[in-house]
């Protein structure tokens, strides 16, 4: 027998079922239904530019590591970086001030975003010794991620929600490019032994950071992927109905 996880006919049928809980049955969905939504928005073009950054990040990069002489490349490549998360910061906000949000837009913003960190922490790890182990976990993690999110999506109808580990994760990752593509600059600067010459500490803080996500990702979407039978929804809760939104 197929479950069906749908909220269709609760919120015109609230005034029936105040106090009562309603099992949770799955409803699929199709990836073209995505598109069914406002495509060409501000934000969704502003997390769209943050991939197309990418290439000159890579190419500046490439340029000053050829030939350190050239700092001004360093310092393209650090503004570069900047400019990406000004553009993950305003592709939210003005989707929110414009009324501008889609269920494509809540999908293409963390995508871009893990093509865009996962690029960053490449470059790292090629040009600037930064631990591949640790860029395996991020990456393992992301295909984890990418993978709920979709089965949330066509499998039960539901948009994952990010939560707050997650998003200090992607700011973390920026500030470990940062302070990896800083270091020239810092060893220059700074003689001896210091702390900021140790970049390798906010690798092992955001590893801490995955593992927690990971964590509250699992205690809040298990049983809506494995058991979606056992959820029950009061209609009157908003808490409730906010997490386990329909798409």
């Amino acid at each position: 027998m197929k479950f069906i996880l749908s909220f269709t006919g609760i919120q015109n049928s609230l005034h029936k079922n105040i106090g009562t809980k309603i099992k949770m049955i799955v409803q699929e969905k199709k990836p073209q239904e995505l598109l069914e939504d406002r495509i060409f928005t501000i934000s969704n073009l502003l997390s769209i530019s943050r991939v197309f950054l990418l290439p000159f990040f890579i190419t500046f990069t490439k340029t000053y590591m050829a030939s350190s002489e050239k700092t001004e490349f360093l310092v393209y490549a650090v503004l570069t970086c900047l400019l990406a998360v000004l553009t993950d910061y305003l592709d939210g906000f003005l989707a929110r001030l414009l009324h501008q949000e889609s269920v494509l837009g809540r999908y293409l913003d963390p995508i871009c975003d893990k093509i865009v960190t996962i690029g960053g922490l490449l470059v790292i790890v090629h040009y600037f010794r930064f631990p591949l182990w640790i860029l395996i976990a991020y990456i393992i993690r992301e295909i984890l991620g990418i993978w709920l999110g979709s089965f949330l999506y066509l499998k039960r109808g539901i948009q994952g929600k990010p939560n707050w580990w997650g998003k200090f994760g992607v700011g973390l990752v920026a500030l470990t490019v940062l302070w990896y593509m800083c270091i020239p600059l810092i060893e220059f600067q700074i003689p001896g032994e210091s702390i900021l010459k140790h970049p390798e500490i906010s690798g092992y803080i955001l590893v801490l950071i995955l593992c927690t996500g990971i964590f509250a990702y699992s205690k809040r979407y298990w049983d809506i992927v494995f058991h979606p039978e056992k959820i029950q929804i009061d209609p009157a809760d908003k808490k409730t109905r906010k997490k386990y939104e329909l798409v």
